[in-house]
């Protein structure tokens, strides 16, 4: 740009042309450098396709940016390759400052594991004091989800408590340990056989099962898979519930109530089979038995049958797993030999289990734990596939776990 002055140009003149001029520069020198800023990333592009040759299909760049991807190496772009186990050694990652880890732990964020790590967490999500029914107070249930993103749904597992019923303490809990083998647990209490008999205790259970299926997109479990799980009392709804699948012979439920769930399996942990056979201690009025139908099971013998599940064994009764010490002094084990033959005699897929000594505790390591949880694997078929872990669980507590998949 030429700029012409004249000697007759008058002063406040030249100061306007001077200023012009100085803003044209300015605004050629602002274009100049979006240009740039516009050009730098193709001619960046097109020099590391150059080096590294038109069959890699993406840039040096656009394989730094996906390294830290998170997603499965099947969703990367073409030309980048997933990196092996021992990426953490070859790059490592940056170390986050004191004040990240904060902001970290305090927005409650997700972390995503590499794929070297077990595919589960060992912490499982606890939701308690779910309702279901009229809402009193023995009629919720507690829910426990594995701690890890899995696809697809969740076998579950729902564990009906009570050494006999007149209460059902839900929070004990045994089996939250199946969290980290990939099971769902649902853990619910019923109302009392001291001020309800029966069959509220069995319809509370069922309405628990029918709210946990309702839901089952909620939590991610499959209502399709499910195995009922109890001991003494808990057994005996499990086996009642889980013998009249379709409830064809509950008399409580109205047209709309039936079922939408589907139990694949029952375990009975020293299971009440048959209440008139249960022994004179229980044919007292003041026995668990008797209050539960009402009154003393001699005169109220019809009520008794009705309470018993092996009344209901039939051909489509699901796979079931009967385990009763021998020394049980509580519970004969005739209960569950005789719920054992009529099951085989109708067809069923029944194992009984009849170990010596004392009643184990379903611990994990225990004979009994391992015994249900080979059976739940058998009828349910679970499997691990889980990607992504809640930031509570650190590096270390994952790589000391050992792999259970």
């Amino acid at each position: 740009m030429k700029l012409i002055v004249s000697l007759n140009t008058p002063h406040s003149e030249l100061v306007s042309m001077l200023q012009t001029s100085h803003r044209a520069v300015n605004v050629f020198r602002s274009l100049h450098t979006m240009c740039l800023m516009l050009l730098l990333p193709s001619l960046a592009y097109t020099m590391d396709r150059a080096e590294i040759g038109d069959g890699a299909g993406i840039g040096k760049h656009a394989i730094r940016f996906h390294r830290e991807d998170p997603r499965p190496s099947g969703d990367l772009p073409e030309g980048v390759r997933p990196e092996s186990g021992s990426y953490s050694t070859q790059y490592p990652r940056r170390r986050l400052s004191r004040r990240a880890q904060r902001r970290l732990s305090r927005r409650n964020t997700w972390t995503v594991v590499p794929e070297d790590i077990p595919p589960h967490s060992g912490l499982p999500i606890e939701h308690r004091n779910l309702s279901y029914g009229s809402g009193e107070q023995h009629q919720q249930f507690d829910l426990y989800l594995p701690g890890g993103c899995r696809e697809g749904r969740l076998p579950l597992v729902i564990w009906l408590p009570g050494d006999d019923w007149s209460s059902s303490p839900r929070i004990d809990c045994p089996l939250t340990w199946l969290t980290q083998h990939g099971f769902a647990v649902a853990s619910i209490s019923y109302r009392s056989s001291q001020t309800h008999i029966f069959p509220t205790q069995r319809d509370d259970c069922l309405a628990a099962i029918n709210r946990l299926a309702e839901d089952a997109a909620i939590w991610s479990i499959d209502p399709t898979r499910i195995c009922l799980v109890g001991q003494a009392a808990g057994a005996h709804l499990s086996m009642l519930i889980g013998l009249d699948p379709d409830q064809k012979h509950n008399d409580s439920l109205k047209g709309d109530d039936f079922p939408t769930h589907r139990i694949a399996a029952i375990c009975g942990i020293s299971t009440i089979a048959h209440l008139p056979t249960l022994g004179t201690d229980s044919d007292r009025a003041s026995s668990a038995a008797s209050r539960l139908i009402g009154g003393p099971l001699p005169e109220f013998r019809e009520a008794a049958l009705r309470a018993s599940p092996i009344s209901y064994a039939s051909r489509n009764d699901p796979p079931t797993l009967l385990i009763h010490c021998k020394s049980d002094e509580t519970i004969p084990v005739s209960q569950s030999e005789r719920l054992h033959a009529a099951l085989l005699s109708a067809d069923v897929d029944s194992t009984l289990i009849l170990p010596e000594g004392q009643q184990e505790s379903l611990v994990e390591d225990g004979i009994v734990g391992q015994t249900v949880l080979n059976f739940l694997i058998r009828t349910l078929d679970t499997d691990l596939d889980s990607i992504i872990v809640t930031g509570k669980t650190t590096q270390i507590d994952l790589e000391n776990k050992p792999n259970q998949s």
